[in-house]
C-alpha cells in the first residue's frame, strides 16, 4: 500500500494537539524559546513550555525555536563582524531550500523562526516575522540562506528590527529593515508556494498554505496546507501542521492573496476547530506603520 506523505504531517499535528489538551500549561513571564527547532512533537512535554500564554479558556504556545547548537557564540561574532557580508555556514548546517531574502527565509537568530512578507517604505525594503521571534527594536537578525547565484549555504546579518509587537494572537509581528547593500538579494515571491498577490480581507472559509521551518514535520522549508475557518478582525486560525520554527511563516489563500503570518499553536474551546493561529495581514500593516506590502511580480 502506498503511503500518503501528508499523513505524517497530520499525525504530527494531531499528536501536538492531543498533548496540548491533556497537559495543563502554566503561563510564564519569559519568552525564551523552550524547544529546539526540529524537535519531534511526539517526544516533547508541552506542559513544560516556559513561554505558554493564556488564551481564552485555554493556552497558546509560540512556535519559535532555540538557535541551533552549531550557531555558536564565536560564529555569531564572525557574522556580526561581517556587517552584512555573507559568512560560509558550517558543514553541519542544514541546506536551505530558498535563495536570497524572501518570504519563507530561515531565521537563525535571535531565534529559530521563519520570515514572512517583504514590505517597502521610502525606497527601503523590510521583511516580517513574528514579534515573539525577536526581543526588541534594534535586534540584529541573521538568516541561513543561499546567496543569489551561489549554491552553498551562507549566514548573513540582514539588518535590524525596526518595529515589533508581541501582544499575543492577532498582535504578533515584527519588521526587519534590510541593509541597503543587500537589496539585490530581495524577492517578494514566497518560496515554493508563490504569492503574495494582494491582501485577503474576507471571512472564509479558505484553503490556506504556509511555508515554514518547523523541521520536525519537514526539512529545510516545507509548504503545508490547511483549512481556515476562524477569521476575526486581527487574528485567524486553521487546522493543519505546524511546530517549533514555523513562527513568522507567510500564509496565503488559494488565489495567492496574503492572509497573514503564523504564530501559535492554540488549545481553547472557543478556537475549535482551528488550532494554528496567526496575525492577519491588515493588522501586520497597521503595526508596520506606513510600510507597504510588496506583491510578487509573477502574479497573474
Amino acid at each position: 500500500m502506498r503511503k500518503n506523505p501528508k499523513s505524517g504531517f497530520l499525525v504530527s499535528a494531531l499528536v501536538v494537539l492531543t498533548t496540548l489538551i491533556v497537559s495543563p500549561l502554566a503561563p510564564a513571564a519569559v519568552t525564551t524559546p523552550t524547544f529546539e527547532v526540529g524537535e519531534d512533537p511526539r517526544e516533547v512535554d508541552l506542559s513544560g513550555a516556559s513561554d505558554a500564554v493564556p488564551h481564552g479558556d485555554g493556552y497558546a504556545i509560540p512556535l519559535h525555536g532555540k538557535r541551533p547548537d552549531w550557531y555558536t557564540a564565536e560564529l555569531q561574532e564572525q557574522v556580526d563582524d561581517a556587517a552584512g557580508q555573507p559568512v560560509p555556514a558550517p558543514t553541519d548546517a542544514p541546506l536551505p531550500s530558498e535563495v536570497g531574502i524572501r518570504p519563507g527565509s530561515w531565521m537563525i537568530s535571535p531565534a529559530g523562526c521563519t520570515m514572512n512578507f517583504v514590505f517597502t517604505k521610502g525606497g527601503r525594503f523590510g521583511i516580517g516575522t513574528a514579534g515573539h521571534c525577536v526581543d526588541k527594536v534594534g535586534d540584529e537578525v541573521v538568516l541561513l540562506t543561499l546567496a543569489p547565484g551561489g549554491g552553498n549555504p551562507v549566514l548573513v546579518e540582514i539588518g535590524k528590527v525596526v518595529v515589533t509587537h508581541d501582544g499575543g494572537i492577532g498582535d504578533d509581528f515584527a519588521l526587519v529593515g534590510i541593509r541597503p547593500e543587500l537589496q539585490s538579494w530581495v524577492s517578494p515571491t514566497t518560496a515554493v508556494i508563490g504569492g503574495p498577490c494582494g491582501q485577503y480581507d474576507g471571512s472564509g472559509p479558505e484553503t490556506v498554505a504556509h511555508y515554514g521551518h518547523g523541521l520536525a514535520i519537514g526539512t529545510g522549508g516545507t509548504p503545508r496546507p490547511g483549512v481556515a475557518l476562524t477569521w476575526n478582525d486581527d487574528a485567524y486560525g486553521w487546522d493543519g501542521a505546524a511546530i517549533f520554527g514555523d513562527s513568522g511563516s507567510p500564509v496565503r489563500v488559494t488565489d495567492l492573496k496574503a492572509a497573514g503570518n503564523l504564530t501559535h499553536l492554540v488549545v481553547s474551546p472557543d478556537w475549535v476547530p482551528s488550532f494554528i493561529a496567526g496575525t492577519r495581514i491588515q493588522k501586520m500593516l497597521k503595526i508596520a506603520g506606513g510600510w507597504r506590502l510588496l506583491t510578487s511580480p509573477v502574479c497573474l
